[in-house]
């Protein structure tokens, strides 16, 4: 997978780089001394950060399987790059093949109706539930003759996100489309914008999407929970709703979400071990969420619902990595996941799970 070129959402830009070098986290070092070490060394240089949603919890998934190599975290630091004001359009078409979810549709009903039942117990108030999918790329006639790059940009004509981002890496590439910021640090701000409830944009209305009593608690109880997630960040100061339940519109697929607020001089190397991993793709309370997960979901994450963006001096923005694809040499890898409270209905969860897919060809047991 290595030769491809580093694409990331920069600003209200992109970048493009064919000059970078890789660092990553040792085995033996946490992530906040690992950011740190990267600070000091490399503290004027445009940086682009990638974080596991396992980091700073392994031991809570050391049972589930891993679909492809990878550590924790890792840098990549740009040494010359270019600045685009769009995406350009990829310079050949690209026909996927199916996609197939790496579990039956009634194994994922019957695992909701689990979750259901471990908030009715006071375990937990939400949980989100995620699947993978996987496509078989090496086969024969079936094999996608595809460069990186120009996968990304195919897909981005699909996939609709403020924050995309192709990240190269020794055996797999990572390609993001993102509608979710994580994390943003400006000035002495820090600014995050969960995204919760969600509409296939040509079935339910918007007016329905948000009159919703259910998606509507579901954000609100996001949106307490990352005010303290911000709130341990900084003692002395509190977090602030700045907006509530205000409309994304991807074409494809449509969401609410809310916006916070946090005052704090502190650097990322401090923040991120806090704060992670996001709460709109965890759950409340996290840890509990966490352990859920690690019992219902067979595959380990990874890249996916973690956190990716760039970094320069005190300066930052990071998305919630959704939306994106994993290519090996063999498979290419897509996630989908819901946010599960009491009174979820299954299959409606089962209908958004697919509707996140897109354009996708999914076939399912």
């Amino acid at each position: 997978m290595t030769g491809s070129p580093l694409i990331c959402f920069y600003k209200d830009k992109f970048i493009r780089s064919e000059n970078f070098e890789v660092v990553r986290q040792p085995v033996d070092q946490n992530l906040s001394d690992f950011l740190q070490k990267i600070k000091t060394e490399h503290p004027d240089q445009l940086k682009i950060v990638q974080v596991n949603f396992e980091s700073g919890h392994s031991d809570f998934f050391k049972n589930q399987k891993s679909l492809y190599p990878q550590l924790d975290a890792k840098v990549y630091l740009i040494h010359e790059h270019t600045q685009l004001t769009k995406l350009p359009a990829p310079v050949a078409s690209l026909e996927l093949n199916p996609f197939k979810v790496l579990q039956t549709r009634s194994a994922f009903l019957e695992k909701i109706h689990y979750i259901q039942s471990e908030i009715a117990k006071g375990r937990l108030y939400q949980v989100n539930f995620t699947s993978a999918f996987v496509s078989d790329i090496s086969n024969g006639q079936k094999k996608l003759n595809q460069t990186a790059e120009n996968l990304f940009l195919n897909l981005a004509q699909k996939f609709t996100g403020h924050y995309p981002a192709l990240l190269p890496d020794q055996d797999f590439s990572l390609l993001c489309f993102s509608p979710e910021l994580f994390l943003r640090g400006q000035g002495n701000t820090l600014t995050a914008q969960p995204i919760k409830g969600s509409t296939h944009a040509q079935l339910v209305s918007t007016s329905d999407l948000l009159n919703s009593q259910k998606e509507e608690a579901e954000l609100s109880m996001i949106v307490d929970l990352l005010r303290n997630d911000l709130n341990s960040v900084e003692s002395k100061c509190s977090a602030r709703v700045t907006r509530h339940r205000e409309l994304l519109d991807l074409n494809y697929i449509q969401h609410t979400y809310s916006e916070i607020q946090l005052d704090s001089t502190k650097c990322l190397s401090q923040i991120l071990p806090i704060v992670l991993p996001a709460g709109s793709i965890s759950g409340c309370p996290k840890l509990e969420s966490l352990k859920l997960i690690s019992e219902i979901e067979t595959y380990k994450r990874q890249a996916y619902t973690g956190v990716l963006g760039w970094w320069k001096n005190n300066e930052f923005e990071l998305n919630v990595t959704i939306r994106n694809f994993v290519r090996t040499e063999s498979d290419l890898i897509y996630n989908a996941g819901c946010g599960i409270v009491y009174d979820s209905n299954p299959l409606n969860e089962w209908h958004e799970l697919l509707a996140k897919t897109g354009q996708l060809k999914v076939q399912y047991e």
